[in-house]
């Protein structure tokens, strides 16, 4: 069985072409358009699950549509006992009173009593306020704040500051509208997904707008707003060409599609509609931006703080570095004996300690800039760490760990 695609599966089953790619896309089925071609087993399970439905709904209807037969009335007979009998009229019935039955009584409150009340209810408003001001007065806040705060519609429809609905509608825009086939029927359905999006027909004023086959790679998003959205998009441009092509003694053209790739800023104007959204003006193009920073734009990061200490202090603490790295990559154990703050890692192995600062401060506590070699997978890398050591007793102990060195002036 040859291939089906989603749009022609949808005017076979005569349903709306993007309908059918949302239930598709519910069932499990990985679709971006409606050009996304489907397997028997797909094609069935979607078949199935529309004539399920007809099904349910030519039932109902058949129920809906029981007529109702008027059962012709049996002529009475003049000689009848019930003939002359006029009908009753719908009379209201009275309630009669039982024998024995006496009516209920009605509580009364004695004025005594509602005066009692009332200056019950005043002696407790009094008391609360002098309670309330006497904590007032005592430095006392309430602990409950109500708090309003302006959440925009990406927060509300996510809760985490993205709308993860429309980042989820725009990304299947994008994969359509750089999909574009080489053959001319597949463009013209590509050309229909596309502005399926738009819902309406924007207006063009143009010399002519022509599209050359592209292939969708990848896309990453860039920025997320209540109506706008930028994504970086990689896709793989077609130059076409004409060749000329010998067949027998006959020569004819052909045209050759040449792919090269291609990276642009593609920003996407839409708007939210209740729950659904659409394309709300056309798309625009821009270059993408060098995003690595210039050297006079960063701080330099080199080897600061004085190392006053004796020979044999800095022998100490080197052999106590050295053991906190191996343990490190090799002893769980005795990594929380010797420090907090750093967790086994035995995906790499300790080589080396290349340098290392032990700048005094004071209370038998040093702070502390090494970097150290390192060996996993890739080979060997060196890393840069920034820790106190405290001398406690006849050990040491480390704390405080950071993975950079700190700022200060080119030496």
């Amino acid at each position: 069985m040859s291939k089906i695609k989603i749009y022609e599966l949808a005017d076979k089953l005569g349903v709306e072409r993007k309908e059918l790619l949302s239930k598709a896309q519910e069932f499990g089925i990985s679709a971006k358009s409606t050009s996304k071609s489907l397997s028997d087993a797909e094609v069935l399970k979607l078949e199935n699950f529309y004539k399920k439905s007809d099904t349910q709904e030519v039932v109902g209807e058949e129920e809906s549509e029981v007529e109702t037969i008027d059962v012709p009335k049996k002529k009475e007979s003049k000689f009848s006992l019930l003939a002359g009998r006029k009908p009753e009229k719908n009379k209201p019935k009275m309630l009669r009173k039982l024998p024995n039955e006496t009516p209920p009584k009605l509580k009364r409150i004695s004025a005594k009593q509602v005066g009692a009340l009332v200056v019950g209810g005043v002696g407790f408003l009094i008391l609360s306020n002098v309670v309330l001001f006497g904590l007032m007065a005592s430095g006392y806040k309430p602990t409950q704040k109500i708090i309003y705060q302006e959440v925009s519609a990406t927060q509300k429809a996510s809760g985490n500051g993205l709308d993860l609905q429309a980042k989820n509608y725009l990304d299947g825009f994008v994969q359509t509208y750089f999909t574009f086939p080489e053959d001319e029927k597949d463009q013209e359905q590509a050309v229909k997904d596309i502005s399926s999006y738009f819902v309406q027909n924007l207006p063009v004023i143009s010399q002519g707008i022509q599209r050359t086959p592209s292939k969708f790679e990848v896309a990453v998003m860039m920025s997320l707003t209540d109506n706008e959205a930028t994504y970086k998009v990689t896709y793989s441009a077609g130059e076409v060409t004409t060749k000329e092509v010998k067949k027998g003694k006959d020569t004819t053209k052909q045209n050759v599609v040449k792919y090269h790739d291609e990276t642009t800023l593609f920003t996407i104007p839409y708007q939210k509609v209740g729950s659904a959204y659409y394309i709300s003006d056309e798309p625009y193009f821009s270059s993408v931006p060098d995003l690595q920073a210039t050297e006079n734009q960063v701080p330099t990061k080199t080897w600061s703080g004085t190392d006053n200490n004796s020979a044999s202090v800095n022998k100490d603490l080197d052999k106590f570095t050295k053991s906190l790295f191996t343990a490190y990559t090799t002893d769980g154990d005795t990594l929380k004996l010797i420090s907090k703050g750093l967790s086994l890692n035995k995906g790499q192995e300790f080589k080396s300690l290349d340098q290392a600062t032990y700048e005094s401060k004071g209370d038998n506590k040093y702070h502390t800039v090494v970097q150290v070699t390192m060996k996993n997978s890739l080979g060997t890398h060196v890393e840069n760490y920034q820790f106190t050591i405290e001398k406690q007793k006849q050990s040491y102990f480390a704390t405080d760990f950071k993975h950079t060195l700190p700022e200060g002036k080119k030496e």
